[in-house]
């Protein structure tokens, strides 16, 4: 009982909180109603407003309808067609009218900002964390108590030297959790953002125990939650809402669900609010590609081929024609790999890359980016890296189909990167026999690709992390250049063969140390 009773406590804090930080925000769908047939469409980016012709002075376009009493808005921008297919008036009711997306009746929704549901969803996230490692892990730092908070707010924070996939992994997803679930209840990306903060609050000083030293409450872990929510949190909820389609029924809706649930576990709350199961809008348009890779690979450790499979998606939703402004990920890339062996999983990478703020340019992007890499292979052995900087983004393409696509981004970032030399005292991750450095650094990448549609095109690529440890003062840089050939074998499928080189050199003092390690692999790619 006592353990439950700081989770209630929490809960009552973050609501009333939410309270102070300001009225909610209303954007809803407004009508008025007329007797004549001829109505105003006001095109917002979340709103729209019917009003009475003679109401607009000529300052909105109107509709007329035709003899079927439909108001079509075929000439309209493509941001209003996203909005709203067609009107059509009920000749029952001449003061009345109905908003339709053919078959459907078009439901019409209020864009609310929930700040008391944002924190009942976070703390009942981090609590099913917590109930999960106190009865099914057995974990002893979960033994919490009344005691165990007034001695976390009494000590303060410190270094947590858990393990890699925990700390530079674990927590960001958390964190980007976090901030998924804020963004569903319709705050913004800096509120958000800010709920990933506040919710690693709630888990450090509240849902763990002391215990030992190791067990206070960890800077870094709120700072890489922070950071993971910032970076990856609205990666994944774009990601997730791809998938959903609130019109579907049936199979396909249980199918789309439990899809976007595995993408991004904050959708769960859908079915919980029964969102998951109500009937509601088509999803809006979006520009993206979609490849699913698979196949074998061989690097210079291993004499026997591995398996791969892969996702890389490409969010272009900045395409466009109609978008008034550039929103955080509205181009974003993220490529994830699993590597597997005799030993079963054993390669695990993570690559993403999407605009926080900039300016839409005439074949591109340029802007402030938000970078979340993490590698954990046999080639490059362990690096991560989260954060912030500028870059830029082109796209272009000729009549003879021939098309040109780069990105580049110069980023500052906290990262992790496994140690090159054994000092017993100078890393993090000792607990568990896992090492690794941990400190700030910086992260520089650039992607180049050259083909011809329908015929197939060449990629490379270079990225250079440098990590600098915060304990023992190491530098740690790897350097990852991959080339590639792509050939295209029908609209949906290619094939690809590949070539990637790892650099890692690492300085201590008067100690240096330089290793290579090449990787070739050959892959089958669906696209989609």
């Amino acid at each position: 009982m006592k353990r439950i009773i700081p989770v209630t406590i929490l809960v009552i804090i973050l609501i009333s909180i939410s309270s102070l930080i300001g009225d909610e925000t209303k954007c809803s769908y407004v009508f008025q109603l007329h007797k004549q047939k001829k109505f105003s469409f006001l095109p917002k980016i979340d709103s729209f407003s019917l009003l009475a012709a003679d109401d607009t002075k000529g300052s909105t376009r109107t509709m007329q309808s035709n003899a079927d009493y439909n108001f079509y808005i075929k000439r309209f921008p493509q941001i209003t067609k996203d909005l709203i297919q067609q009107f059509s008036f009920e000749k029952k009711d001449l003061y009345a009218f109905s908003l339709k997306i053919p078959p459907d009746l078009f439901l019409i929704s209020k864009n609310k900002k929930d700040y008391s549901k944002t924190a009942q969803e976070i703390a009942g996230m981090n609590a099913t964390v917590w109930v999960f490692n106190r009865y099914i892990m057995k974990e002893a730092w979960t033994n919490i108590s009344l005691k165990s908070i007034l001695s976390n707010l009494k000590s303060g924070f410190t270094w947590d030297i858990d393990k890699y996939l925990t700390n530079q992994l674990g927590h960001p997803y958390h964190g980007a959790l976090h901030y998924s679930s804020a963004r569903a209840n319709k705050l913004n990306y800096f509120e958000s953002t800010i709920c990933s903060f506040l919710g690693s609050i709630m888990w450090e000083f509240f849902l763990e125990s002391e215990g030992t030293q190791y067990n206070r409450p960890s800077s870094n872990d709120l700072m890489m939650n922070t950071l993971g929510g910032m970076t990856l949190g609205e990666l994944l909820f774009r990601t997730a809402d791809l998938v959903v389609d609130e019109s579907s029924r049936g199979l396909e809706r249980v199918l789309r669900e439990s899809l976007a649930f595995l993408i991004n576990p904050a959708y769960g709350f859908r079915a919980f609010t029964g969102e998951a199961f109500k009937i509601g809008n088509p999803p809006k348009k979006h520009y993206y590609s979609l490849r699913f890779p698979f196949g074998a690979y061989r690097s210079s450790l291993n004499n026997k081929p591995s398996f791969l499979i892969a996702a890389n998606l490409e969010y272009k939703d900045f395409l466009k024609k109609d978008l008034l402004k550039i929103n955080p990920y509205d181009w974003f890339t993220l490529e994830c790999r699993l590597g597997f062996s005799n030993e079963g999983l054993r390669d695990k990478e993570i690559f993403t890359t999407g605009i926080l703020t900039g300016k839409k340019l005439k074949n591109g992007l340029a802007g402030l980016f938000g970078i979340f890499d993490y590698i954990d292979t046999y080639a490059a052995d362990k690096i991560s890296a989260v954060g912030v900087g500028p870059g830029l983004v082109t796209m272009s393409s000729s009549d003879s189909d021939l098309f040109f696509n780069s990105s580049g981004v110069l980023s500052l970032i906290m990262g992790g990167s496994s140690p090159s030399f054994d000092v017993e005292y100078s890393h993090f991750g000792k607990r568990v026999n896992d090492p690794y450095y941990l400190g700030p650094g910086i992260l520089g990448r650039i992607n180049l690709e050259l083909g011809k549609k329908n015929l197939g095109s060449i990629r490379t690529g270079f990225s250079q992390y440098w990590v600098h440890s915060i304990l023992s003062h190491a530098n740690e840089f790897l350097g990852i250049l991959s080339c590639s050939l792509q050939c295209d074998l029908s609209r949906r499928s290619q094939i690809s063969l590949g070539y990637d080189y790892y650099l890692r050199h690492a300085t201590l003092q008067e100690q240096r140390f330089t290793g290579t390690k090449p990787t070739v692999r050959a892959l089958y790619i669906l696209k989609f």
